[in-house]
């Protein structure tokens, strides 16, 4: 074999191997005799509950969760896990299930050794009724729990991970089945792709989100769900002036001013409205009193919401108002950004870290850790709103106005990068 020959083959065989590394690995498949034997099922009947969760292993070789949960004796979880094993996650990984469910929202939960009682680390995933699809949960999405409410200051150690579980604890009483075919984990690159929302409006767009089965949008004084490609599903008339807005639990929250920003001496009125992601039906509104210059944006990390706004002209900071789960108010913090022009429209925790959109001219992103330490300031716009997605991904919001035609939007996926802030990649060709 002469060099050239060999360094040929090592070259090649070197990019076959990382190939296959990049290969999902599977973690659970349902197809012999003695799968179910590394499951068992625990339900709320530990704490008096009366929840009926059972699981089976089906001749279709897949694993069906199936029963009925109750909320008698304040009971109102079934759940399916592994009994203990190590599974080898690693920083970067995501877990990728193919599941067939009945519409309702569910959580995979990860196990660690701890002391402390009904611990685990938790993420939701959506599922369509009747409908198999694939459900890509990074490990970065996972928030630490103890009988449901989030534990601060416990962060994920994916070497740890000894077991894993499926648990339905949505507060909706009755009959629920989900059938797993395989739980993976690998490294997915989500798709990558570009919506125009459908239908024009009287005002601009000022934010977006996403449960990944849904987009909602919201145009100032309407807020509006489409399905991921854009076609329109509901649309709703809201007071002026709806800002940015964020998703959880089957919830959107909006960031409201219903007077004036910007303002030196205050004079805001700011609030967070409350909607149902299913019906857009409203209800709740929190006032944020706190949120001096107004509410101009939200996001949600480890069962707290961060809200942003508005900023006078000759202000060298931004602030972040964070507030807990029923919205009481819990500390101001601070970003040393330097002045951005009428303060932060936009914000997500994603991907280990905070985006904030900021209007101007250039538009600026900014980009922090989980505690607001800088870490980049960047000429890109994301003023119209930026999430996170799995697989790595943020959505990007757009928009433009022409007169006598209206308001639309569009959303596009794009990639983190430390050097450029993030970067436009996939079919449509656009680069930043």
């Amino acid at each position: 074999m002469t060099l050239r020959t060999m360094l040929m083959f090592l070259l090649i065989g070197g990019s076959t191997l990382a190939a296959d590394d990049d290969k999902p690995r599977m973690l659970f498949q349902f197809d012999t005799a003695d799968a179910a034997k590394q499951w068992n099922t625990v339900n709320d009947g530990v704490m008096g509950g009366r929840s009926d969760g059972r699981f089976k292993i089906t001749d279709d070789k897949t694993m069906q969760f199936f029963g009925t949960l109750s909320l008698e004796n304040n009971g109102g979880f079934a759940s399916v896990r592994t009994r203990p094993i190590k599974l080898d996650l690693k920083k970067g990984d995501s877990l990728i299930l193919k599941v067939c469910g009945d519409g309702r929202e569910y959580s995979l939960n990860l196990y660690v050794p701890r002391r402390l009682i009904a611990f685990s680390y938790r993420a939701s995933f959506q599922t369509k009724k009747d409908e198999w699809i694939e459900v890509s949960v990074p490990l970065t999405k996972f928030v630490a729990t103890s009988f449901g409410r989030v534990v601060k200051n416990q962060a994920l150690d994916p070497g740890e991970v000894n077991g894993l579980g499926i648990l339905l604890g949505d507060k909706k009483a009755g009959a629920f089945k989900l059938e797993v075919e395989s739980i993976k984990v690998g490294k997915a690159i989500g798709e990558m792709f570009k919506v125009l929302c459908e239908g024009t409006y009287q005002h601009h767009l000022q934010g977006v989100c996403t449960d990944e089965t849904a987009i909602y949008w919201s145009f100032t004084t309407t807020l509006v769900k489409t399905d991921m490609k854009g076609t329109l599903l509901k649309k709703i008339p809201v007071v002026n002036h709806h800002g940015d807005l964020c998703f959880h639990n089957g919830k959107l929250y909006v960031a409201v001013n219903l007077g004036k920003f910007n303002d030196p001496k205050g004079n805001a009125d700011s609030w967070v409205y409350v909607y149902d992601a299913v019906t857009l039906k409203e209800l709740a509104r929190h006032e944020t009193k706190e949120v001096f210059h107004g509410a101009g944006g939200i996001g949600h990390r480890d069962g707290h919401f961060f809200v942003v706004g508005g900023l006078p002209d000759g202000v060298e900071e931004n602030y972040v108002y964070e507030y807990d789960s029923d919205f009481k108010f819990v500390k101001k913090h601070v970003i040393r950004s330097g002045h951005t022009h009428l303060g932060i429209q936009t914000a997500t925790f994603a991907h280990d870290r905070w985006w904030f959109g900021c209007y101007g001219d250039p538009k600026i992103l900014l980009v922090t850790d989980a505690d607001f330490q800088m870490k980049g300031r960047y000429e890109l716009d994301c003023s119209l709103g930026i999430e996170g997605l799995s697989g790595g991904r943020l959505l990007v919001g757009s928009g433009r106005c022409e007169k006598d035609k209206g308001c639309n939007g569009t959303v596009q996926t794009a990639f983190p990068d430390d050097k450029a802030g993030f970067r436009f990649r996939g079919s449509e060709g656009n680069s930043e």
